[in-house]
C-alpha cells in the first residue's frame, strides 16, 4: 500500500511539472494568460493552476498579477485592466509629480498609457480642461468630470490596449494644437523615449509636433530600457515626471536639452 501511495505522489509531481512547462509555453506565445483560461486548456481546476503558478512565481519563472500570470514585469500585450494594476504605486508617484503642470483651462494631448489613466484619476481641483486622447478608457475617465471637454481621435481600435491608432488617428491629431502633450513610453534611454510598436510611436510624435510643450511620464521600471521605435527624442521633451532618481547619462542628456526632471 505504501508503495502505491508513493507512486501516486510521484505521478502527481510529474504532472505538475508538465503543466508548468505548458504554462511557460503558453506565456512565451502570448505573454499573459488568465487562470481560468489556463485551467480550461490544461483540463484542471483553477485552484490547481493557482498552486502551480504560485510555485512558479516562487522559483522566479513568472509573475502573478490580477486574475492571471505573465512572464515579465510589465508585458506589452496584456489586457489594459490588468496592466493598470502593475507598479501602481510608482504610477501614482509619477502622477503626483506631473500634476503640477496642469492648470484649469489648458488644452492637453494625453495618450492611452496606464500611467496617463492614473494621472487623470488622481487630478483634482481642475475645473476646466480640453483633452484630446487616443485612449478609450482615458476618454471615459476624463469625461466624468464636469467642465472637462474630451475628444477621442478616430482610427483603428485596439481592444487589448484600449486605444485608437493608425494613420487616421495621426491625421486627426494634426487638426489640433495643444498647450501640453502628456504621454508615457515603454523605455527611456539617454537618446529619448522608445516604444514597442510604430503606431504607438507615431501617435506620440504627432502629439509632440502639435503641442507647445511635452511631458513624459515614466516610472523606474522603464528607465534604462529601450524598444525598437523612437517616439520622443530627448530634444523634443520639456519635462520628465518619474518616481525615482535616474541614471546620470539620462540626467546629463536631459540637462543638455533643457529638459526639467520631476523626481
Amino acid at each position: 500500500m505504501h508503495k502505491i501511495i508513493q507512486l501516486r505522489k510521484e505521478g502527481a509531481l510529474m504532472v505538475s511539472f508538465q503543466r508548468q512547462d505548458q504554462i511557460l509555453k503558453i506565456l512565451n506565445a502570448q505573454q499573459f494568460a488568465r487562470y481560468s483560461d489556463l485551467a480550461k486548456q490544461l483540463f484542471v481546476s483553477p485552484a490547481t493552476i493557482r498552486r502551480d503558478t504560485l510555485d512558479m512565481e516562487n522559483r522566479g519563472l513568472i509573475k502573478r498579477v490580477l486574475n492571471g500570470v505573465t512572464l515579465s514585469e510589465e508585458p506589452e500585450d496584456v489586457p489594459y485592466d490588468y496592466s493598470v494594476t502593475l507598479n501602481l504605486d510608482a504610477k501614482r508617484t509619477v502622477a503626483s509629480r506631473a500634476d503640477r503642470l496642469i492648470k484649469s483651462g489648458m488644452s492637453l494631448f494625453i495618450d492611452s498609457s496606464t500611467t496617463a489613466l492614473v494621472l487623470i484619476r488622481e487630478l483634482s481641483g481642475i475645473d476646466e480642461l480640453y483633452i484630446v486622447t487616443n485612449g478609450i478608457l482615458v476618454a471615459l475617465e476624463a469625461s466624468k468630470h464636469k467642465g472637462w471637454h474630451v475628444n477621442l481621435v478616430g482610427g483603428a481600435v485596439n481592444k487589448m490596449l484600449e486605444n485608437i491608432s493608425g494613420d487616421r488617428a495621426t491625421r486627426d491629431i494634426e487638426n489640433y494644437q495643444a498647450d501640453l502633450a502628456i504621454f508615457s513610453c515603454r523605455g527611456l534611454i539617454a537618446a529619448g523615449a522608445t516604444d514597442a510598436n510604430d503606431q504607438e510611436a507615431n501617435i506620440k510624435r504627432a502629439f509632440a509636433a502639435h503641442a507647445d510643450q511635452v511631458m513624459l511620464l515614466v516610472d523606474h521600471t522603464k528607465v534604462g530600457k529601450h524598444q525598437l521605435y523612437m517616439s520622443a527624442p530627448m530634444n523634443t521633451l520639456n519635462y520628465i515626471a518619474t518616481d525615482k532618481a535616474m541614471p546620470e547619462d539620462i540626467v546629463s542628456t536631459a540637462r543638455a536639452n533643457h529638459v526639467q526632471i520631476f523626481d
